[in-house]
């Protein structure tokens, strides 16, 4: 069968993090010349053992009378077993989904954005048995000893390693386990002569070698379109109206719901009129008309298509949208934004009269009235009780006159959860939220916190 070529370093990578795993081990050779009380210590290398036939001519210096030097750490693949005891079904696949994050060509960094997404279809590893060798090269017995002492106190009884940082490989963490020792590689009695000692580690790895993974894009529906068509001649359809309302209005049912989710939206007013324009995500100054936006789903039947507004910012809450119908504006850019009250949050404050600035404000002054009752604003400034209003206030605070004095009706400072509150000066709401009082529904909204509600009319 022939099959494409296909390399992973998968082996490779357990042998280094194995390697990995002997490094920056220590021995005490004495005491430091330049003072002779403080302790000299000297890093042991360790490497992979089995060099090839040239390196080891270089690390030689092309020489066979290089004696090698210790401490040393080599270590290298003693052998590779199938492992029978750890098979399972070869057949076996799982899929996981994948977000990448989106990656911005300009920048040539990656954004905050989802980007693509893919499924990858992991197949059935095949389990193998690696077994390693280390040896410990030392020039004396105090050198093992100290190797040693730190070495064997970590496998009790094993260590695990993660060969990569996949976040989708299933065979990532291993164990390392120590199954024998063979305590030199000198004969007994050792003699006379100069021969490094050799101590002999033996591990076993479990380890799994994964076939390539099957990676598709998702084609993820980011837009649901649902058409109830509209029938121009009622009577063709065969039903009694006496008995199913549903029919009696067919034409205002016959909409499309429809998501735009590479749009943002920004609502604002201008001269007493809400409008509303699209933006590009992340973009608020491109000119985008709205028949761009609008060609995929149908025309607007202005007056009669809507526009909701997640204004609270709970993409799943369906019941507390802010709801208005949009009208065309002579400005291809721009959709008038009709509210229905109705669809404006409660209020949990009480009215106020007018917004000002208390540090600059005066009662009975530049069309303010003077102090009665009941009368409540709310501040865009800082005042004391040195002020004409004789009493501390902060922005975004609400002040009330009780008959004698001007008292602290809504302390912004302590207040922490969302109001709302309309300015019967204006008519107009405002929202509470994390310190500070705005528009309720003007704002920028990005992709799916706005919904368009769009009417099929009649050919």
């Amino acid at each position: 069968m022939a099959q494409n070529h296909f390399y992973d370093n998968q082996i490779r990578r357990y042998i280094l993090q194995f390697i990995r795993m002997f490094s920056g081990f220590t021995v005490k050779t004495g005491k430091k010349l330049n003072d002779g009380t403080t302790d000299y210590y000297i890093r042991v290398p360790s490497r992979y053992g089995d060099v090839s036939r040239m390196a080891a001519t270089i690390l030689k210096g092309n020489s066979e009378n290089v004696v090698n030097s210790a401490p040393f750490i080599a270590a290298h693949v003693q052998s590779l077993q199938p492992d029978r005891q750890r098979l399972q079904e070869p057949f076996f696949h799982d899929a996981v989904s994948v977000n990448e994050r989106k990656f911005d060509e300009s920048t040539q960094s990656y954004t905050s954005e989802p980007g693509q997404k893919y499924n990858v279809k992991r197949l059935m590893p095949v389990p193998y048995l690696l077994n390693m060798q280390v040896d410990i090269w030392t020039s004396n017995t105090d050198q093992k000893l100290q190797l040693l002492e730190q070495i064997l106190v970590l496998f009790n009884p094993a260590l695990e390693i993660q060969h990569n940082d996949n976040p989708v490989d299933w065979t990532t963490i291993t164990v390392v386990e120590m199954t024998d020792l063979q305590w030199t590689s000198r004969g007994i009695p050792a003699g006379i002569e100069d021969q490094i000692d050799i101590a002999t580690l033996i591990f076993q790895i479990p380890i799994w070698i994964n076939p390539p993974a099957q990676v598709t894009r998702q084609n993820v529906v980011r837009n649901i379109i649902n058409n109830i068509y509209t029938y121009t001649d009622l009577d063709t359809l065969d039903y009694d109206p006496d008995a199913f309302e549903f029919f009696r209005d067919l034409q205002a049912q016959s909409s499309v719901i429809v998501t735009p989710g590479n749009y943002a939206l920004r609502v604002y007013e201008n001269s007493g009129t809400v409008l509303c324009r699209p933006y590009a995500n992340g973009n608020y100054d491109d000119s985008i008309e709205w028949a761009t936006v609008l060609k995929e789903y149908g025309t607007l039947d202005s007056g009669v298509s809507r526009l909701r507004l997640k204004y609270h910012g709970e993409i799943d809450d369906l019941n507390a949208d802010v709801i208005g119908t949009l009208t065309s504006t002579t400005d291809a850019t721009t959709l008038e934004f009709t509210i229905d009250t109705d669809t404006l949050p409660t209020n949990t404050v009480t009215s106020v009269d007018k917004i000002l600035d208390a540090s600059t404000a005066q009662p009975g002054f530049a069309g303010l009235p003077v102090a009665a009752v009941g009368q409540r604003y709310l501040t865009l400034d800082d005042a004391t009780s040195s002020s004409v209003w004789g009493v501390d206030v902060s922005a975004n605070d609400i002040m009330e006159y009780n008959g004698t004095s001007w008292v602290l009706s809504f302390d912004a400072s302590v207040y922490t959860t969302r109001a709302y509150v309309t300015n019967t000066f204006t008519s107009q709401q405002f929202k509470f939220e994390k310190g500070e009082w705005t528009d309720t529904f003007q704002g920028i909204y990005e992709s799916g916190y706005w919904r368009l509600e769009l009417v099929v009319t009649s050919p």
